[in-house]
């Protein structure tokens, strides 16, 4: 049996965009597609994502935030929550899926099933703040998993880890004060969404890059302080927002990481776990737009999961 669970959209085609929208269904496919093809596929543990309740929703977002979603949706076609972020007649379905990706690994890491697991799903979640849609997110994947760990499993502190090429403001405005979640988050500065890079929050650690940073500075600049940071934390789960929109290739992002600089941030976070966690790490996809960096990315974060 795999020591890795993905999780993935029983269809790809959910949450229609336009056909320029940079988080487009071809995002998942092309991770899928070339774990298929260096047989990588064959090492997972892969299942369905199961629908979450929208209840669920409210461990982060309001009741009246999350009844205006519902409401505005389109019965056909697609509308502009805000700028940036499509939403279309069968989006809240995609975002039901991808909530309950999180829930489902939470559950299964917390049984002992499993003690990792990589949920390949779209919308991503890390700009949505309770109250607002932001940066293509509605509902903030992993912020409602690290809720849901702490509220109904036995975790008493979660680390996550944000290394996407945009700021968690979301997350870090669900979690900022607490002291049973460290967010960590590494990001271009300055940069979208431009919030949340000043926070004083003992909890949260921000890491700023500039344009154009490589791999060898990176990790130069997020070793130290992140492992000094969760070895005084010491979680006991670890869950990574995983944005692969810092490859040098991305569209939408300015720094210059490559796949082997995911796989080293990879295995500094299971060691990490394998610390502090008993292994335990639940990733969830975030940012990433270029296909082809994003799916050769995704393997090699997926190949340092995998590994001990």
């Amino acid at each position: 049996m795999s020591s890795l669970l993905f999780v993935h959209h029983p269809d790809h085609e959910q949450h229609s965009v336009p056909p320029t929208h940079p988080e487009s269904p071809l995002r998942g496919l092309a991770i899928e597609t070339k774990l298929r093809e260096s047989g990588l596929w064959q090492d997972l543990s892969v299942e369905d994502a199961r629908k979450a309740d929208s209840d669920v929703f409210r461990l982060i977002h309001t009741k009246g935030y999350i009844d205006q979603l519902y409401q505005m949706t389109p019965k056909k076609g697609l509308i502009y929550a805000d700028e940036d972020t499509a939403l279309s007649y069968d989006t809240l379905q995609a975002v039901e899926e991808a909530v309950g990706s999180g829930l489902q690994a939470i559950d299964a890491i917390s049984s002992g099933e499993f003690k990792r697991a990589f949920c390949a799903v779209r919308p991503p979640g890390h700009h949505a703040e309770p109250k607002k849609t932001m940066g293509f997110c509605f509902i903030n994947n992993i912020a409602v998993a690290a809720q849901y760990a702490l509220t109904t499993k036995p975790f008493n502190k979660v680390m996550i880890f944000d290394f996407d090429v945009h700021q968690g403001n979301g997350t870090i405005e669900a979690f900022q004060g607490r002291d049973d979640v460290l967010v960590v988050s590494s990001f271009q500065h300055p940069f979208f969404p431009y919030t949340h890079w000043q926070n004083k929050h003992d909890n949260v650690l921000n890491i700023p890059l500039r344009s154009g940073t490589d791999g060898a500075t990176y990790r130069k600049l997020v070793e130290e302080p992140l492992i000094k940071k969760a070895n005084e934390f010491r979680p006991d789960l670890i869950l990574l927002s995983a944005g692969f929109d810092a490859h040098m290739r991305d569209p939408l992002g300015e720094v210059n990481l490559m796949e082997d600089d995911f796989y080293w941030l990879t295995k500094l976070c299971t060691s990490l776990a394998n610390e502090h966690a008993q292994g335990r790490i639940l990733s969830l996809l975030e940012g990433g737009y270029d296909l082809e960096a994003l799916a050769n990315s995704a393997h090699r974060h997926i190949e340092g999961l995998l590994e001990r």
